[in-house]
């Protein structure tokens, strides 16, 4: 999983430090650093942000204008979901975390051993909220990501949004076995798992995948796919209807 990651610190040098620090630790933990983009102070950061930008965010509680701890709150205004992870010298504002739902907080100078249990917990939270799928050779990806694998000699191919296609070295029966326990994801033909959330329509006996891909269709159980594919369409504007609703009370 290539993690969205932003750092928030008006000082350089703890920028750097801490940007060099998390990538081994949490690619132990399948989880890739992608991107990495630094701000020096959070009305930067807020310019920038926008809800589902980033996967993780660091902020330094101390920085001139702006504080870290009302820099997530206007942070969870707009976005309920992204992991915070505050870093500071001290522990005074440990409280304020709670409230805006911090799911770390590391204290200055930052200790390898702090750093590895954060990707452990970022790791696990992933996969206990249903937002991160685990892969059989251990990697992890969003959930949100995967489009369709496809199955070619003694590898699968995992094709993902806005990345490069994965190449696992497994079976389809252990992929299957690994993804079908994720809701949307289903067998679509020999080979083949497609993720009904990543599909822009059905064409004739094909999928028509959001990456512009096109994914056949088994015709021996057309008909439960795409009575399959419609169920979750019509779940999903359930849901969001119900999360409207909620907004509105």
């Amino acid at each position: 999983m290539d993690l969205r990651i932003a750092i928030t610190d008006d000082l350089n040098s703890e920028r750097e430090k801490l940007s060099s620090a998390i990538i081994a630790p949490f690619s132990k933990v399948g989880l890739n650093v992608g991107n990495i983009d630094e701000y020096t102070s959070g009305e930067e950061l807020l310019r920038q942000f926008s809800a589902g930008r980033y996967d993780l965010i660091f902020l330094d509680i101390y920085m001139g204008g702006m504080s870290g701890v009302e820099t997530a709150k206007r942070i969870r205004v707009l976005d309920k979901n992204v992991m915070l992870v505050f870093v500071t010298t001290s522990n005074e504002f440990a409280s304020e975390s709670y409230a805006v739902k911090a799911n770390f907080y590391l204290l200055k100078p930052v200790r390898a051993e702090s750093i590895r249990q954060l990707a452990e917990t970022v790791a696990q939270q992933l996969k206990n909220t249903g937002c991160a799928a685990a892969l059989p050779d251990g990697t992890v990806i969003p959930l949100s990501s995967l489009v369709y694998t496809s199955c070619s000699g003694h590898y699968v191919n995992v094709f993902l949004v806005g990345n490069e296609p994965l190449k696992i070295r497994t079976t389809h029966k252990i992929m299957e076995e690994s993804l079908s326990k994720y809701e949307g994801v289903i067998s679509c033909n020999k080979g083949m798992l497609v993720s009904l959330a990543n599909v822009a329509r059905i064409d004739g006996e094909n999928f028509l995948m959001i990456n512009g891909d096109t994914v056949p269709i088994s015709r021996r159980k057309m008909t439960q796919i795409k009575n399959d594919y419609t169920r979750f369409v019509l779940n999903r504007i359930h849901s969001e209807f119900e999360k409207d609703q909620v907004t509105v009370r």
